[in-house]
């Protein structure tokens, strides 16, 4: 059995679910909007830890799980708790939500069950720089950058690599764009907000999901430079499926292994000449785009790594 945790409606979580219910794999729906309602007990005794989840009235081993696939937002951005008005179900209750909520995120630390992924493991995200060392370490190339607060220092950098993009160091989503004349006529808003600025590449994206022992390529097809808002600049964005080199599917499970992240998404850019590049790993990736867009089963594949260790 496996335990799958979010909001019901998100299609990341919608898709594992139906997955998980066409290959006949149990689950449990640990949903976020009703965390309130369930009691979770974690014990330590005889230096062996043990946790009962009570969902619905009925009681669960959790050391009986396979695996996890964890899918949570904030929880103190769920309309039963934000802002004390809409959907508000009271202190009592919302105190009782934000302790089970911890108390499960902390037993996923320590679970012996295979999951994905643990919370300590997707903090690499939250500094792009320090992930890029990892990436590097994995034998990707990363596209010449600079991250500062300064400048002057852009401006030396755009002179040695020409055209340059932009985005944010953190994990916070921004949108990549070009430093184009009209942005640079506001650079020195840099010097409040540190921000990462790389060569920009000619050739084209390649999203690849790495599930456990399997991954899925993703080619995108888009003349623009962030093709996730691609709609937004009245443009289309084409996704198939791609087959990589057997040394960067290498490289990719290598990235996978060395960050801890049996489940990811990893931002590949192909060059002109065939050269690989790596962005970045989202360590919660919304693959459901990608599914949907080309059909690749990436749900299934979670599923069977969760229950069986492999999903092959």
């Amino acid at each position: 059995m496996i335990l799958i945790t979010g909001i019901p409606s998100e299609p990341p979580v919608a898709l594992v679910t139906e997955a998980a219910e066409r290959a006949g794999i149990p689950y449990l729906m640990f949903n976020q909007r009703n965390v309130h309602l369930y009691d979770l007990s974690i014990k330590y005794q005889q230096n062996k830890f043990s946790g009962i989840l009570k969902m619905d009235g009925k009681e669960y081993d959790l050391k009986k799980l396979a695996g996890i696939y964890l899918r949570m937002m904030d929880n103190y951005f769920l309309p039963e708790m934000r802002n004390k008005v809409f959907n508000y179900i009271g202190e009592s209750a919302a105190n009782k939500s934000i302790v089970i909520h911890k108390q499960l995120l902390d037993w996923t630390e320590i679970a012996r069950c295979r999951i994905l992924n643990r919370p300590w493991d997707m903090i690499s995200n939250l500094s792009k720089p320090y992930q890029s060392q990892l990436i590097a370490a994995a034998g990707f190339k990363i596209p010449p950058t600079c991250v500062t607060s300064n400048p002057d220092s852009v401006t030396k950098f755009q002179k040695k690599h020409g055209t340059l993009i932009f985005k944010s160091i953190s994990s916070v989503r921004s949108i990549v764009k070009e430093l184009d004349t009209s942005r640079l006529k506001t650079l020195q808003r840099i010097k409040y907000l540190p921000t990462q600025f790389q060569e920009k590449l000619n050739g084209e994206n390649i999203r690849v999901h790495v599930v456990g022992d399997v991954l899925f390529a993703t080619k995108i097809e888009s003349s623009v430079i962030d093709y996730r808002y691609a709609g937004r600049e009245n443009k289309e964005c084409n996704l198939v499926p791609f087959e990589l080199p057997k040394v960067i599917e290498k490289r990719c499970f290598m990235v996978s292994e060395k960050l801890n992240l049996p489940l990811c998404g990893i931002d590949l850019f192909r060059t002109a000449k065939d050269e690989y590049y790596c962005f970045e790993v989202n360590p919660s990736p919304g693959y459901s785009y990608y599914q949907q867009s080309t059909e690749q089963d990436i749900a299934t594949a979670m599923v069977k790594w969760l229950e069986f260790g492999s999903a092959k």
